[in-house]
C-alpha cells in the first residue's frame, strides 16, 4: 500500500512566484479550491482555472456556450493561486487545496461584457438608512452597493441629490410600494430595475478603547419597475465600531452594504438571464398602434402554444395600442426571438420592456 503524507503549508518546498506569495488585496474574492496531478507542479497550475470554474457557475450554467466562451477568454492576471492549505500524495497522485484569489467584479464584468443586454439595463439604488432611527442624509450601505454594481459592469443611473433624497422618502414612506409608486419611480429615475429596502444601524455598546460599537441590519430588494416583480429579496447584518455614535453607525452600515455589495452582482446577472428567480421573470410587451384585437389576439395564440411562456395577459387594449404581461423563462433577448417568430416586429427593448409592432 503507497504510504501517505501530509504537509502543512509552512512545511512546503514547493517554490511559489512572488506573485503568488504576495498578501492577497482586500478588493478580491477568495475561494479554495481542491486539485490533483502526477507532481505538486501539475497539481498547483490547475488552481487557477478551477477557482474560475466554481465561480462562473454561479453565474452562468457550466458547460454552456457561453460559460465556456467567457471562461476561455477571461484574463488569467486577474487570477491569483495563493498559498496551499492543504497538501497529500498517495498512490503516486499528490492532491492539495489552494487558496486562490479572483479581482473583485473582474469575472462578473466579464459575463455582462459577453452580453450587451446586460449592460444596458438601467440600475437605481434608493436605500434609506437610519442611525439611532435618525435618516442619513448620505448613505453608506447605498453607496457600497453602489461601487459594487458599477465595478461588476453594470449600468447605475445617477439622479440628482434632491430627486433621490425625494425617493429615499417615498421609499421610506410605503412598506409595500404601489404600481403607481413603481411608475414614479421608473419615470423620474428613468430607470430597469430598482434596488431597494431599508437600513438602519442602532447602539450595542461601548468596545475596548473606549469605541463605540453599533450593529447593523440591511434588507434589499430588487424589483422589476416594468411589471412590478420582486427579483431578489435578502437581508443582512453586520456591525461597526468608531470614536463617535455617526462614526460608528456609518461604519457598520458601510459594512453591511459591502457585503450585500459583495453578493447582489452575481444574483442581477442570473436574474437578467431568467435563472435567479424562483418563479419565471415578468416581462412587458407594449404593442403600439395601430393594432387590431384580432392581432392581439392571434399573437397571444401563438405565444401560448411556446412551453417557455406562462402567465400571459392582456392587460389593456385602446387606441393607444395594447399591453401584455408574460412569464418567460429566459432572457430579453430570448422573448425578443420568440415575438419576432410569433410574426411581431420587435421595434424597442429596455429591462423587462419589450415594445412590438405589427
Amino acid at each position: 500500500m503507497a504510504q501517505q503524507r501530509l504537509w502543512s503549508a509552512a512545511a512546503l518546498t514547493l517554490t511559489l512566484s512572488a506573485a503568488a506569495l504576495a498578501q492577497t488585496p482586500a478588493d478580491t474574492v477568495t475561494v479554495n479550491v481542491q486539485v490533483s496531478g502526477s507532481t505538486r507542479e501539475a497539481a498547483y497550475a490547475q488552481a487557477s482555472d478551477k477557482a474560475l470554474e466554481v465561480l462562473l457557475a454561479k453565474m452562468l450554467p457550466a458547460g454552456t456556450p457561453l460559460y465556456n466562451q467567457v471562461l476561455r477568454e477571461f484574463s488569467r492576471a486577474d487570477v491569483r493561486a495563493g498559498r496551499i492549505i492543504q497538501e497529500q500524495a498517495a498512490g503516486g497522485v499528490v492532491s492539495m487545496t489552494v487558496q486562490v484569489s479572483v479581482l473583485r467584479g473582474a469575472l462578473e464584468q466579464a459575463v455582462v461584457q459577453a452580453q450587451p443586454q446586460l449592460a444596458q439595463t438601467r440600475i437605481a439604488v434608493v436605500i434609506p438608512e437610519a442611525i439611532l432611527r435618525r435618516p442619513v442624509p448620505d448613505p453608506a450601505a447605498e453607496t457600497e452597493i453602489t461601487r459594487a454594481l458599477i465595478g461588476s459592469g453594470m449600468r447605475v443611473v445617477d439622479a440628482s441629490q434632491q430627486v433621490t433624497n425625494a425617493l429615499r422618502d417615498l421609499v421610506r414612506a410605503r412598506p409595500s410600494l404601489g404600481e403607481a409608486d413603481l411608475a414614479q419611480l421608473r419615470t423620474r429615475l428613468n430607470t430597469d430595475l430598482l434596488v431597494t429596502g431599508e437600513a438602519f444601524a442602532e447602539e450595542y455598546g461601548a468596545v475596548a478603547g473606549g469605541l463605540r460599537g453599533y450593529s447593523a441590519r440591511l434588507e434589499v430588494k430588487v424589483i422589476d419597475l416594468a411589471s412590478g416583480q420582486v427579483l431578489h429579496s435578502q437581508a443582512f447584518q453586520g456591525s461597526g465600531v468608531g470614536a463617535t455614535d455617526a462614526v460608528a453607525g456609518k461604519t457598520a452600515l458601510m459594512n453591511i452594504g459591502r457585503v450585500a455589495g459583495e453578493a447582489l452582482p452575481s444574483l442581477l446577472i442570473r436574474a437578467l438571464q431568467g435563472t435567479g428567480t424562483a418563479a419565471r421573470r415578468s416581462f412587458v410587451v407594449r404593442v403600439t398602434p395601430p393594432a387590431t384585437f384580432s392581432q392581439v389576439n392571434a399573437l397571444t395564440t401563438r405565444l401560448k402554444t411556446n412551453t417557455a411562456v406562462q402567465g400571459l395577459t392582456v392587460r389593456s387594449m385602446d387606441s393607444a395600442g395594447a399591453t401584455l404581461e408574460l412569464q418567460f423563462a429566459g432572457s430579453a433577448l430570448d422573448l425578443a426571438a420568440v415575438l419576432d417568430a410569433a410574426g411581431a416586429t420587435v421595434a424597442g427593448m429596455t429591462g423587462a420592456e419589450i415594445t412590438i409592432k405589427f
